[in-house]
């Protein structure tokens, strides 16, 4: 996504006021809405994240929700599910995610800003990682969890992560999002599979 391109800045309730650019957005701290969507295998009880491609702008090389992007002034939040098919190749229709609510983040580092009304989504998949067909200049590779695992990120004193496959990824490997983000993830994945 281009820095000039135009966000809808909202309120704290997530009304609209004007739009501004993502630029703008980023370095005056102005609240504005994405999309986040985990894909999971209930099956296999394993989450999919994503490792950033290394020449994106924000958190290159680091692992991530599964698919997300900003939402575009004048964008509805069904329109996110794009992020999906762009990303990672996967094909669904909104009413194929399964919604966790609006988280709200606030991420502070050095001129950037960054405030967001997150609408959190979740997808069940049973493609294997090899399956998907990846947008190299967003994604670099994708990677799978177990359910258990993934509920350490809830926890502060997690260092290190062990993915399905057996690789270590330590924690300042993941975009710092905070540890009660991770936790309502896993709290909506949880109660997903308990239905």
């Amino acid at each position: 996504m281009s820095e000039s391109e135009q966000l809808m800045v909202v309120d704290e309730a997530g009304q609209p006021l004007y739009t501004a650019t993502r630029q703008d957005v980023h370095t005056q701290g102005l609240w504005h809405e994405t999309f986040h969507c985990f894909v999971i295998d209930s099956i296999k009880q394993q989450v999919v994240l994503q490792q950033r491609a290394d020449q994106k702008k924000d958190f290159p090389g680091m692992l991530d929700i599964t698919a997300a992007g900003h939402l575009l002034a004048g964008e509805s939040v069904a329109d996110g599910v794009r992020e999906l098919e762009e990303e990672i190749g996967l094909v669904k229709s909104f009413e194929e995610l399964h919604g966790l609510g609006v988280y709200q983040e606030e991420l502070r580092l050095p001129g950037f800003i960054d405030r967001e009304r997150i609408h959190l989504f979740l997808t069940d998949s049973a493609k294997p990682l090899t399956g998907y067909s990846l947008q190299t200049t967003e994604v670099r590779r994708l990677l799978a969890f177990s359910f258990a695992e993934f509920a350490r990120l809830a926890e502060e004193e997690t260092t290190v992560l062990t993915t399905v496959e057996g690789e270590t990824i330590q924690r300042n490997q993941f975009v710092p999002h905070p540890t009660d983000y991770w936790k309502t993830v896993y709290a909506g994945i949880k109660a997903y599979c308990e239905r």
